[in-house]
């Protein structure tokens, strides 16, 4: 069992997996430890042999894993609660192809979780010279979104919707998640905090890309704000959340 799965959800193309996989090799190479790579994609995302043949020639000492939904496109949760189920890892991290994350992170984010925490929660809004990289639009919904979190949840949580995390896998498995979205996000985050698990946040530099301006608060808004309601109705011990 290894210490650590690297889940790549590709919601898009995978044309850029060989140049992202040569930025991580080249970072795990420098910071050796247990850790696998699961990459997960949809079918329609793009024939994955070519990608195997590289990593296999390129990297024969990485351990990774790709697999493809068959069907139409899956959207982002679906694709991470596939990596989950397939990982068989203490700990799973978050991580995209599309050049956002910060890798150099994913070390200080182990080192958290080995200390302790359920949940590391990479924040960009820490730090104001990396609130001003994210698009203002985004900083526009995540005020409105901290604010709510808070009146509802009582939680005061700076970027509870970024995907870039780290985890228990096996306590998040045991609370449930069923958000297919970008809404399995807060969903880990929000799950923990009600279940009083440890969580850590760290700062984070993000690099806005593409896939990121393709996002829509009508399509992924309505699991954000479900979300809420459903952890206000569990804080009344209504509903198990």
């Amino acid at each position: 069992m290894n210490e650590l799965s690297i889940i790549i959800p590709c919601v898009s193309s995978v044309d850029i997996l060989p140049g992202f996989i040569d930025r991580l090799a080249t970072y795990l190479m420098s910071n050796p430890s247990q850790i696998d790579i699961i990459i997960v994609a949809n079918e329609s995302a793009g024939s994955m042999r070519d990608i195997v043949h590289y990593i296999r020639k390129k990297y024969p000492w990485l351990k990774f894993e790709i697999l493809q939904r068959k069907g139409y496109m899956r959207s982002y949760g679906a694709l991470v609660r596939f990596g989950m189920a397939y990982s068989t890892s203490h700990y799973v991290v978050l991580l995209s192809p599309y050049g956002e994350d910060d890798i150099g992170l994913i070390m200080p984010m182990l080192q958290k979780i080995r200390d302790g925490f359920q949940v590391v929660q990479a924040t960009r809004y820490a730090c104001s010279a990396d609130t001003k990289r994210v698009q203002l639009r985004f900083r526009i919904y995540q005020y409105f979104y901290r604010f709510s979190t808070k009146l509802l949840l009582g939680f005061s949580i700076s970027d509870s919707t970024y995907a870039f995390k780290m985890f228990d896998r096996v306590f998040i498995q045991a609370l449930g998640l069923n958000q297919n979205g970008y809404s399995i996000c807060p969903e880990i985050t929000f799950k923990a905090l009600l279940s009083e698990a440890k969580v850590a946040y760290i700062s984070s530099k993000f690099n806005d890309t593409v896939i990121n301006r393709d996002f829509k608060l009508c399509r992924e808004g309505i699991g954000y704000f479900w979300l809420l309601i459903r952890g206000f109705v569990h804080r009344l011990g209504i509903l198990w959340f």
